[in-house]
């Protein structure tokens, strides 16, 4: 069962993917999505971009400076292999915070990305810990793409069930019709990031 504020949450992620989504495609300033201004700071875009942007994989906390990530997220293409790779660090990274409580004490932090102030920092946060980048590398992939790919399924969650409808991104709508028949798959990303026994379908 789902908790109380399961579906207010989804519905207000889903509402601001879909704006993140189109300020993404319409360009919310003249530079590209997570390009740093003079002296370091963060350019506004990445901010509009990436606001309460939601992720699929667990340890994938996406915030307002990750716009280069969310940019490259929408122009990311899902096939059986990579999408194969992906799962299979998520259960890496699911299995290591059941097993060791540093991990999963990690993995469970409510990241707060308030006092973000340098680039790529949901990014870099997932790096950080050795173990968690091992378990996702030890799959064949690399923290980057994994943080990617997390976000670009999100993103295509929203449209599955109507993949017409997604904006016109260079994959976003394949990607929904990608995940339409994986929802044994999508179902097992949300019970390992929520850290609950995954749901098996008896024969």
């Amino acid at each position: 069962m789902n908790s109380p504020t399961f579906m207010p949450t989804f519905i207000w992620w889903r509402t601001a993917t879909l704006g993140a989504v189109s300020c993404a495609i319409a360009g919310c300033s003249d530079k590209p999505a997570g390009e740093q201004s003079d002296g370091g700071s963060i350019d506004t875009a990445v901010v509009a971009t990436t606001a309460a942007m939601q992720a699929a994989g667990p340890g994938v906390h996406v915030t307002r400076t990750d716009g280069k990530s969310v940019t490259k997220a929408l122009q990311f293409e899902l096939t059986e292999e990579n999408f194969t790779r992906f799962m299979a660090a998520a259960d890496s990274i699911a299995t290591l915070g059941r097993r060791d409580p540093t991990v999963r004490a990690f993995l469970g932090r409510n990241f707060d990305d308030a006092g973000a102030d340098k680039a790529d920092a949901g990014l870099k946060w997932l790096e950080s810990n050795t173990a968690v980048s091992q378990a996702i590398t030890s799959t064949g992939m690399m923290v980057r793409d994994y943080f990617i790919q997390s976000i670009a399924i999100a993103s295509a969650e929203r449209f599955i069930n109507d993949p017409n409808a997604a904006p016109p991104t260079p994959s976003l709508a394949e990607n929904a019709e990608f995940l339409h028949a994986r929802s044994a798959e999508l179902a097992k990303l949300q019970a390992l990031r929520e850290n609950k026994p995954a749901v098996t379908s008896t024969p």
